[in-house]
């Protein structure tokens, strides 16, 4: 049992990340700019030469953060020079150990403080420190200082033609850069429908539809800008919202359960289509042509589901039927035929859109200014964990260092490399990329060891090189141990070009590898740690908070048409706060030193806290005048938010009682609505009533209601937070 979760561990870190796809184009793009200089120096018998060119470019390539191609460009040629410059400093600094430690601690500093003293800085990351290892690494092994200086005008020629190449190759910021965005909630509300319609998946709509969600509403801002395109702002607008639309009926529909047995054929079919229509619009917003082709006519799968439950009705006429189950699946044909509905207004607007893809957008606006020297100055002190992370980094990565040289360990840069890449703000963070680049080295080591031994023409080298850049970059969006899988095969291999067949370069590097990551994952523990178990009672503390304010705005939205607080907002603060808390969550449970049943308690309390931001957006799904007169709603309002929240000096008893009294007496009126519609059956009155409205209007809400207040019922008292430090 335990080497099988052993297993399952790690293959997990081998795991695509959520909503994350293979970048193909521009992995393809990557390996032709950064192998291109390869071909052309061994043709030129120069094959040195080639390799510290493509060396150049692989190092600018780290920088490409993406974004529109002028700021892009601007700072590739940044990055291109600043590498090169740093280059050539290791190389005369070479003979000079104590001024190249200096140069290094001072880079990653820079490094690990990033864009808190300015942005160029997250754009550069370690990429400079890389450069100065490089160089100090390649004298006294591969070349003398003298014969290396002039090698930082290769270094610099591949950055630059790097950054030119990238320009040429990246095409002008159009409305298709956009559509992309807009077509990520589709997505996930599709892949929700999917779960849905598995009876074995759990009825929880995905955290990344929240997300997608959030960056399409950024999108949308950001043309109607002071820079943006006010015409297209209005036709994107629409999608946006109805994505959302989407986003809520589908947390209802997963609020109402496993549908009844009567109808779960025709509601699989129904939920089936709808999840392959939403996958159809995304493929029309991403393509540059839509789709044409599509099986079946829209909405097709809702006849058999409207026939189950009209047979449904009968039955329960005849009393060989629930009530309760009869308009079960009622509400969950309704909110099917709602997205149905939906679904028909977003496709229209999305061919709509596609027939403008190629529209050009206005160059983006200009970056925010740095920050004020008042801030810089209260950032620099240990209460900043980024000011922590840089000392942390800048410690580790000169000790690594200075241990490998004064020992004279064949290519010990690799080790402070490897600390360079692994070494993360948090120690979970921190953990888990040591055992990617660990496994990473392993099986990308060993083939390169195989393939330098196997394959001695220059030629040969440079074909798998391309290969190997195109793939690694392609899947590096994805995970970080494919990364590493296919990077480690590319360091070596651009070394291996001008010296072919010396393969024990690769067993070097998965030693030196051990060392690095080991040093790194030590240092994340001793020095200065950031441990996510400590913030995690504050983060839970903030998510209820937020979780109270957004049920306590829906209850009186429910009420009142026109409330004073703003519904979108506080959603959107809710929602953050409990991704945060998520995230605090899973780094904390793989610290050490903590207490297990806390953070337990704390994960559980998160974990409910999702689920009512659920539940609370399929309310607002329901929202009808009947709904807002039901009986003892004002008591449920006045008790909701506190129950989650409760004030200073309240007891949470009264607050779940009142709200256990107020479900209590919604239930009552369900239950004798539900037994005046069954003598309304008996009598064969089978029309469209008032009774069979009031129902169909209301017993979603009370049936969301007490499931909100039996999860508020649940939580844990505030304050029971996890132990302190290790």
């Amino acid at each position: 049992m335990t080497r099988h979760l052993a297993g399952r561990r790690t293959t997990g870190l081998f795991s695509p990340a959520p909503g994350s796809r293979p970048a193909v184009l521009a992995g393809l793009g990557n390996g032709i700019v950064i192998s291109a200089p390869l071909p052309v120096g061994i043709a030129a018998g120069d094959p040195q030469a080639a390799a510290w060119a493509t060396l150049g470019a692989y190092l600018a390539a780290f920088t490409n953060k993406g974004g529109a191609r002028r700021p892009r460009t601007r700072g590739l040629l940044v990055a291109a020079v600043v590498d090169a410059a740093v280059f050539w400093i290791g190389a005369r600094a070479a003979g000079l150990f104590p001024l190249t430690l200096a140069v290094l601690a001072a880079l990653v500093f820079l490094a690990g403080m990033g864009t808190t003293l300015h942005p160029t800085l997250e754009r550069l990351g370690t990429m400079p420190a890389t450069a100065l290892l490089v160089a100090a690494g390649a004298v006294g092994t591969t070349q003398t200082p003298a014969q290396l200086r002039p090698a930082a005008l290769l270094v610099l020629a591949g950055g630059l033609w790097y950054a030119v190449a990238t320009a040429v190759l990246t095409p002008a910021p159009r409305l298709r850069d956009v559509l992309r965005t807009l077509a990520q909630p589709y997505r996930a509300v599709g892949r929700t429908l999917t779960g849905l319609a598995d009876p074995q998946t759990p009825r929880t709509a995905p955290a990344s539809t929240a997300d997608a969600l959030r960056r399409a509403e950024e999108a949308t801002r950001t043309l109607r800008g002071p820079r943006g395109d006010e015409h297209l702002a209005e036709l994107t607008g629409p999608l946006v919202r109805r994505a959302a639309t989407l986003a809520d009926l589908t947390a209802a529909l997963a609020a109402t359960g496993p549908p009844p047995a009567a109808v779960a054929t025709p509601y699989t079919a129904a939920a089936t289509e709808a999840a392959q229509r939403l996958a159809r619009l995304a493929d029309d917003l991403t393509r540059r042509r839509p789709t044409t082709a599509h099986a079946g006519a829209p909405g097709t799968a809702m006849a058999p589901l409207e026939a189950a439950c009209d047979r449904m009705r009968a039955q329960s006429a005849a009393g060989t039927q629930s009530y309760p189950d009869t308009a079960r699946a009622g509400r969950q044909r309704r909110l099917l035929g709602r997205i149905d509905t939906v679904l028909g207004a977003a496709r229209t607007d999305a061919r709509r859109l596609a027939q403008l893809a190629r529209t050009p957008l206005p160059p983006p606006p200009t970056r925010a200014p740095r920050p004020p020297a008042a801030r810089l100055r209260g950032r620099m002190t240990l209460t900043s964990a980024t000011f922590r992370h840089a000392l942390r980094a800048t410690t580790v990565s000169s000790v690594v260092f200075a241990l490998t040289q004064a020992v004279a360990v064949p290519h010990g840069e690799w080790a402070t490399l490897a600390v360079l890449r692994v070494l993360r703000p948090q120690y979970a963070a921190t953990r888990e990329r040591v055992m990617q680049r660990v496994i990473g080295n392993l099986v990308g080591g060993s083939c390169a060891a195989l393939l330098i031994a196997a394959v001695h023409t220059q030629a040969a080298i440079s074909l798998i090189l391309f290969v190997i850049i195109t793939a690694g970059f392609t899947l590096r969006p994805v995970n970080y141990a494919f990364w590493v899988v296919f990077g480690t095969p590319v360091v070596l291999l651009i070394g291996d070009v001008p010296h072919p067949g010396d393969w024990h370069d690769a067993l070097v590097r998965i030693a030196m590898t051990f060392l690095g990551t080991a040093a790194a994952l030590l240092g994340s523990r001793v020095l200065w740690p950031s441990w996510e178990h400590q913030r995690l009672a504050a983060d839970t503390e903030h998510a209820r908070r937020a979780t109270a304010a957004y049920l306590d705005t829906a209850l009186r939205f429910l009420a009142r048409p026109d409330p004073d607080g703003d519904l979108a907002a506080a959603r959107a603060a809710a929602e953050k706060a409990v991704a945060r808390a998520q995230s605090t969550a899973h780094h904390a449970h793989r610290e050490p030193g903590h207490d297990r049943a806390a953070l337990d308690r704390e994960s559980a309390t998160v974990a409910a806290l999702d689920r009512l931001v659920a539940l609370t957006a399929a309310l607002m799904t329901h929202r009808t005048a009947r709904a807002a007169h039901l009986p003892a709603l004002a008591l449920y309002t006045g008790h909701a938010a506190p129950a989650l929240d409760p004030p200073q000096g309240d007891d949470p008893a009264v607050h779940a009682d009142a709200l256990a009294q107020a479900v209590e007496e919604m239930s009552l009126h369900l239950e004798d609505l539900h037994t005046r519609r069954r003598r309304e059956l008996a009598g064969e009155r089978t029309g469209d009533t008032a009774v069979r409205v009031r129902i169909r209007e209301t017993a979603p809400v009370i049936e969301l209601l007490a499931a909100v207040a039996a999860i508020a019922d649940t939580l844990p008292d505030p304050g029971s937070g996890p132990s302190a430090a290790p």
